[in-house]
């Protein structure tokens, strides 16, 4: 295992990362997990072992001499998952998150797992070695390691080290949420900052209503679907599919393909629930049924993209 002293938080964030992890040697790391579950946060647990991590993997024919890269791996949900079935290499900025999953990993006897310590924008692995590689929840953090530079400017530099750590042809699976969710148009507020309304501000207001806000640069940088498609094929992707992953991209239940409306419409109509809307987002149910087929994709909340690298 590669690990350093970088300091970085990770998706775990315990305290004390040497007693944590101590306890996940001694009782287990299931137990030691809900150790550090904070009120109001994802479920770590959840996340770590709900099936439907992994749903978007029927996307893929994958098999057992396949080589996975997960970035951005934390509790290696989904990372550990797919040690079951081929070579999954868990990768995270982490060391705690690091350690943890090679601890998980050895407890569940999972030896096609390994754990490195990296970022994104500089990773410690050869060329053309992976089939797949998958970004969940991590993309849009990237940047807030390098908070001097432009923040998509450090993106497309993460896609591109991607793209070179792919065989050509191997591909990328990008959960993320989507810039212009339609939920932020009624003032739900942007979650990777909490402030309402940011994330439809063009980069440069938005880094100034940020600095006003919080007092820091806005980094956390996310996109509409154009913006996304922009970046990928400006790190050298093509074939990108895109999808809407309900009800979020950590734990999909449903994977609608955007690009075939009949699908978009279908889904609305029959399996979108109301019960799955309180507060605010009550009113996305009818805007939601309201809204034409070929609108709905431009608003969705969470978008997976499906990407191969250039032959």
């Amino acid at each position: 295992m590669n690990v350093d002293e970088q300091g970085a938080r990770g998706f775990i964030w315990a305290q004390d990362s040497e007693a944590f992890l101590s306890r996940v040697e001694k009782e287990g790391w299931r137990k030691a997990l809900q150790t550090v579950q904070k009120p109001n946060s994802p479920n770590k647990l959840q996340e770590a072992l709900a099936p439907n991590r992994v749903s978007w993997s029927c996307l893929f024919d994958m098999n057992p001499s396949w080589k996975v890269l997960d970035i951005g791996a934390g509790t290696g949900g989904v990372a550990c998952q797919l040690a079951t079935e081929c070579c999954s290499v868990g990768l995270d900025k982490s060391w705690c998150d690091a350690v943890f999953m090679q601890l998980r990993a050895k407890q569940d006897h999972l030896t096609q797992f390994q754990a490195v310590v990296a970022d994104a924008v500089s990773i410690p692995l050869d060329s053309n070695q992976f089939d797949l590689a998958v970004m969940i929840g991590s993309f849009e953090w990237i940047p807030t390691g390098w908070p001097s530079e432009n923040p998509r400017t450090v993106q497309v530099r993460a896609l591109k080290e991607v793209s070179r750590i792919l065989k050509p042809g191997g591909h990328l699976f990008l959960g993320i949420e989507n810039r212009k969710y339609l939920g932020y148009f009624i003032g739900i507020p942007e979650p990777h900052t909490d402030i309402q309304y940011i994330s439809l501000m063009d980069d440069h207001h938005a880094d100034a209503f940020s600095w006003d806000v919080r007092g820091k640069p806005y980094l956390e940088l996310t996109h509409s679907r154009d913006g996304y498609l922009e970046l990928l094929k400006e790190a050298g992707f093509d074939q990108i599919q895109v999808f809407w992953l309900y009800p979020n991209y950590r734990l999909p239940n449903y994977i609608i393909p955007l690009d075939h409306l009949e699908s978009v419409r279908w889904f609305v109509e029959k399996h979108l629930d109301p019960r799955d809307y309180g507060g605010k987002e009550m009113l996305l149910y009818p805007l939601y049924r309201f809204l034409d087929s070929n609108v709905i994709p431009e608003y969705v909340r969470d978008f997976g993209f499906v990407a191969s690298r250039a032959v």
